[in-house]
């Protein structure tokens, strides 16, 4: 297991990932901003007794890595990034054979964020990225991903082409 930690921008990622039982250490929210989903995403920074900083506008636009935080950055504990065995195992154990993309070279965060929203919409396992010249898991990438982080594992590997040979060896097609 890796981990990355990062913060996470806008009323939706930050309720998707309370969702998904994800820990929020730390949210920083709009002050007097209490209409629409900013009640869904007080409501559950409460139930799972996240710490709650009120702040100006000004001072969220300065933390803000997208410039799209809608009143609302919450710093997640960390992105525990899977195992490419993790990944085969828990398809298998489904009783299904493992379907995972294998990504390389996938510098924009935005271009990552969409491939985990439609591999995670087409049934996908896992995804499989590099560790150098890949965009990684941040505040971009889950937002992008409007979610579907949560319900698909990612493994990072440090050879691409090591781990397209050894899930070969496990009678896997690579196209």
């Amino acid at each position: 297991m890796r981990y990355e930690e990062f913060t996470l921008e806008g009323r939706n990622a930050v309720i998707e990932a309370y969702r998904a039982g994800k820990t929020i250490d730390k949210l920083f929210v709009l002050e007097h901003c209490k209409e629409g989903s900013m009640n869904t995403v007080l409501r559950e920074a409460k139930k799972h007794d996240t710490v709650i900083n009120y702040v100006k506008k000004e001072r969220l636009d300065q933390m803000s890595e997208t410039g799209k935080h809608q009143g609302v950055i919450g710093y997640l504990a960390a992105y525990e990034y899977a195992t490419v065995d993790e990944i085969l195992d828990k398809a298998r154990e489904k009783g299904e054979s493992p379907f995972v993309i294998l990504l390389d070279d996938i510098e924009d965060p935005h271009n990552l964020g969409a491939i985990i929203r439609s591999a995670e919409a087409f049934g996908f396992d896992g995804i499989i990225i590099s560790e150098r010249r890949s965009a990684k898991v941040n505040s971009t990438v889950y937002k992008t991903s409007a979610g579907a982080i949560n319900n698909i594992d990612i493994a990072m590997v440090k050879n691409i082409n090591r781990a397209i040979k050894e899930i070969k060896k496990e009678n896997f097609w690579v196209y």
